[in-house]
Order: C-alpha cells, then sequence, then structure tokens
C-alpha cells in the first residue's frame, strides 16, 4: 500500500516529464547565459496540486481521518502550509539578497541586516510549525498525532529520495 502510493506520486512526476523535479535538480553543465532550466509556473502549480491531493489521500488512509476530522484538519493545515511556503520565498529571496549584496562589498551592517532578516523568518517558520501542531492537536486524539508526525517525516524522506533518484537520471549533481 505505502510503495503503491510512492509509485503513484513517481507516475505523476514522469507524467508531467519530471518538470517538478527538474527545477529542483541542479543541471549536470550549466545552461547558456541567461538561460534556465525552470518548468512554467502553470506545471508547477499542477505538479503541487496533484502531489497535495495523494498527500490527503494518504493521510486520510494513515490518519484514519473522519469527515468531521478532515473537515477541520485540512482547512487547518493549508493555511499553515502557505503561511510557510510565504516566509519560505521569502527566505529565498532573501538568500538571493545576499549573493548579490556579497558581489558588490555591501557593508557589514547590510549584510548583518539580511542575516538577522533571514534568522527571523527561521524563527517564525519554528513558532509556526509548534502554533500548528498546537492547534492539530485540539482536534486530533494523540494516537494521531503520534500517526501525522510518522507519516510527515516518510513523506519527507520519501519526496527527498524521489528527487534523488531524478536528479540521478536527469544527470545533475547527487546532493544529501
Amino acid at each position: 500500500m505505502k510503495k503503491h502510493w510512492f509509485t503513484m506520486v513517481l507516475a505523476i512526476m514522469m507524467a508531467l516529464g519530471l518538470s517538478g523535479v527538474k527545477a529542483l535538480a541542479q543541471p549536470a553543465t550549466p545552461p547558456p547565459q541567461g538561460e534556465e532550466r525552470r518548468m512554467s509556473p502553470e506545471r508547477r502549480e499542477e505538479l503541487k496540486k496533484k502531489v497535495e491531493l495523494i498527500w490527503q489521500q494518504k493521510l486520510t488512509e494513515r490518519l484514519n481521518l473522519t469527515e468531521e476530522e478532515k473537515a477541520k484538519v485540512f482547512p487547518l493545515l493549508q493555511q499553515y502550509h502557505e503561511r510557510q511556503r510565504a516566509l519560505r520565498q521569502e527566505n529565498r529571496q532573501l538568500v538571493r539578497e545576499l549573493e548579490g549584496m556579497i558581489k558588490a562589498n555591501a557593508s557589514e551592517k547590510e549584510l548583518k541586516r539580511t542575516i538577522r532578516d533571514l534568522e527571523e523568518n527561521e524563527h517564525k517558520l519554528q513558532e509556526m510549525k509548534e502554533e500548528g501542531f498546537h492547534e492539530l492537536a485540539k482536534i486530533l486524539p494523540i494516537e494521531k498525532q503520534a500517526r501525522y508526525i510518522v507519516f510527515q517525516a516518510e513523506f519527507r524522506r520519501e519526496m527527498h529520495r524521489l528527487i534523488q533518484k531524478a536528479r540521478h537520471r536527469e544527470g545533475g549533481p547527487e546532493r544529501s
């Protein structure tokens, strides 16, 4: 059963031409100046939605969620995931800014400010994770909370494994 759902995620990625994974994988040789290998926002969104549907289905099965629990859990998790996504996007932008600042020999004060912003975002992400779990604990009994923690860890590991496998197939560098 577990193998089947991981196979489904892989099949979706393959059906989309691994475009979701290609965006994460770095090519073996850099693309020509000014060109990048990136999937379109539409394809990224399509992949994200499909993986999210599979995630919801598997989470429902693994936690044996009731209809009432699903009606409360999924909107809650969606809210927290969107907020976390926004902070991670902001972090990526801050890292890009740091790269530019380093190239431009920015002042120590400017670098410190950007690093402090990154640290604050990381702190917010951690707080958000804890807050979300406390909210989830109000909905789910302790056994389902434990199952959720295990499910999330397994999901992340499997996604990481699939990405590494796709990178290897695409000729990208192996990263851990």
